[in-house]
């Protein structure tokens, strides 16, 4: 696919003129603001050949001036699909900031394979796309330099031509030239720089093809993210190697992502660009499973930054009592798999296995002639001190204790024991929702109203989500409370600040925060407007203090010189300091300018 840059130095050279005059005398006389001329060297007819240059690699771009540079040559020309060398098809889709480089690019031997078969020169749309480092035909670095002259080029120069360069004119091609292609670099790199540039240049081979690009993007990304990954963005993150935050940006209506960031994802989940862009595409579903698989295989490993913690419930694992087995300590570690606790410590590992097996908890691992659990305890015991305690422990718990898979062989052999202990743990339940649906209640009339964490925290919950399960309505009487509440506190701060705005002096920000007791962006993000007023008035008044000190000091500095004049002394400025008050000898710029300037008034004569 050809640059609208490389198409328009083409129609120059075809025509025998340069680029500037084909800019300056042809397309400025339909085109508009990117073509006209600004500084002092600006001709009478409003034209130049020199004013484009500057912003000409914006013509490739997704812009407004990429659009007026394909007007003006779709009107030169009376073509109608000149969109397509630029990057304006993915206009909503992509973000152009360092989408492109500010130099011109090219691949030496795509010239001299186009030379040597006589076909047409031209510069590549995708030579002018950054992420393009590597021709994706010859596997060879893209030049930017060049050979003869040694200098760079602008993407659209003033005597620009397709293969040649535009300061010295001379061939850009490899002939003759041995060192360029023998520049060594590691293969890893290479590689993905080849994917790389195959993957832009298959999504511009594909740019006319594509309908509503922005929606189906966001639609097929969304999808990828639920089947890839659940919805879990930190794990697409990881997998691919990109922030969080980039992945949030991508899955969101606002603002559009970097190519970059998009081909990171690609590359490491691999799946092509065009997936994303089709609205029909027929392998997405198969593209989709075979990523999950690559994230989920990546997760199976354990993670390096929690190696030490693991290591260290292993150790703790080995000592305690009844033995755990690998699997309970799997899922006490988020571990899908033993596999990974024997990859983090083989021996620990075994040890514990053996420890398992050795206690019998496990019908598995029991050997022939062992004593079964309910033989070595005695359960009816154990149910009867749990019924016996003021806080029953459920029958569940005991039998996981015991090392039961489930509750159904203890509510088999005690029903009585197990029915008593069911109805004991539901009556405390029902009791303990009745104190939090009361506490609740009570904190409505607290002033001020406590949050849902605070008042999980009261009734000893980890967080407040058994309380927005059990008692939707006044946890939601609570937070309308709450945003009740903040309201008049700000209200309140408001007319607070704006009667701090008529003090004087002007107090500082660090004194009404103190005053207020709220920190600096508090009180920024409550009160914004008066947080701003505060400030310049501050300041203001910080300026006006300073300028009638200086004067103040200019006024004294001025007498001790006439005194000194009139003493026969010369007025130097150590003189003159140790003459002036202690409190203001530290302003010694000041000082310095205003003995300056009383010598310049009473003259030499005095």
């Amino acid at each position: 696919m050809e640059s609208l840059t490389g198409y328009a130095s083409r129609i120059a050279d075809a025509h025998a003129v340069s680029v500037g005059n084909l800019v300056g005398r042809e397309l400025s006389v339909i085109g508009s603001k990117p073509f006209r001329p600004f500084g002092p060297f600006v001709p009478r007819d409003g034209t130049s050949s020199h004013g484009f240059r500057g912003r000409a690699r914006a013509a490739d771009g997704l812009g407004e001036t990429a659009k007026r540079w394909v007007g003006a040559l779709e009107r030169a020309t009376r073509q109608t699909n000149l969109r397509f060398l630029t990057m304006l098809p993915f206009e909503g889709v992509f973000s152009g900031k360092g989408l492109f480089r500010y130099t011109r690019a090219w691949c030496p031997a795509c010239y001299d394979d186009w030379r040597r078969t006589g076909s047409i020169l031209y510069e590549l749309l995708l030579w002018t796309i950054r992420l393009a480092t590597i021709c994706p035909w010859h596997g060879r670095p893209l030049e930017e330099v060049c050979p003869h002259c040694g200098g760079s080029m602008k993407p659209l120069g003033l005597y620009a031509r397709p293969g040649y360069c535009s300061k010295c004119l001379e061939w850009l091609g490899s002939n003759g030239i041995s060192e360029v292609d023998n520049r060594p670099h590691p293969g890893a790199q290479v590689d993905t720089a080849l994917w790389y540039a195959k993957a832009v240049g298959e999504l511009l081979a594909v740019a006319s093809q594509l309908k509503s690009p922005t929606t189906v993007f966001k639609a097929n990304f969304r999808a990828c993210l639920k089947v890839v990954a659940e919805g879990n963005t930190q794990a697409l993150a990881q997998a691919s190697k990109v922030s969080r935050s980039a992945v949030d940006y991508l899955q969101k209506d606002r603002g559009f992502p970097q190519l970059d960031t998009i081909l990171r994802i690609c590359h490491h989940l691999d799946i092509p660009l065009s997936v994303f862009l089709e609205s029909d595409s027929s392998d997405a579903g198969a593209r989709w499973q075979r990523a999950r698989e690559v994230i989920l295989k990546g997760r199976e490993r354990p993670l390096s930054w929690a190696s030490e913690r693991a290591r260290l419930v292993l150790q703790k694992a080995v000592r305690e009592q009844p033995p755990p087995s690998l699997s309970e300590i799997a899922q006490r570690l988020n571990y899908k798999l033993i596999e990974r606790l024997y990859q983090l410590d083989r021996s620990l590992s075994k040890q514990i296995a053996a420890n398992y097996r050795k206690s019998g908890r496990s019908h598995r691992w029991r050997k022939r002639g062992a004593p079964r659990i309910c033989e070595r305890v005695n359960i009816r015991e154990l149910l009867e001190r749990s019924l016996a305690q003021e806080h029953s422990v459920s029958v569940h718990h005991i039998a996981a204790s015991l090392g039961y898979t489930n509750e159904g062989y203890i509510q088999r052999k005690f029903p009585g024991l197990c029915r008593a202990i069911r109805e004991k743990c539901r009556i405390q339940k029902k009791a303990r929702i009745a104190n939090m649906q009361m506490a609740l209640k009570k904190a409505l009339y607290e002033d001020p109203l406590p949050t849902l964490h605070e008042m999980a925290k009261r009734l000893a919950h980890s967080n407040s989500g058994i309380l927005r399960e059990y008692f939707p309505t006044h946890c939601d009487k609570i937070l309308a409370r709450r945003r009740l509440f903040r309201r008049q506190r700000i209200q309140k701060l408001k007319r607070a600040v704006r009667s701090a705005l008529s003090e004087s002096p002007s107090p500082s920000l660090a004194c009404l925060c103190k005053r207020l007791g709220l920190s600096r962006t508090s009180l920024q993000k409550m009160c914004p407007h008066e947080w701003t007023l505060i400030r310049s008035r501050y300041l203001r008044t910080r300026r006006e203090a300073s300028r009638q000190r200086q004067e103040e000091v200019g006024k004294k500095v001025r007498q001790i010189v006439q005194r000194l004049y009139r003493e026969g002394k010369c007025p130097t400025e150590p003189r003159v300091i140790a003459l002036l008050p202690k409190t203001i000898r530290g302003a010694w710029r000041t000082i310095r300018a205003a003995v300056k300037t009383s010598r310049e008034e009473l003259g030499p004569s005095q």
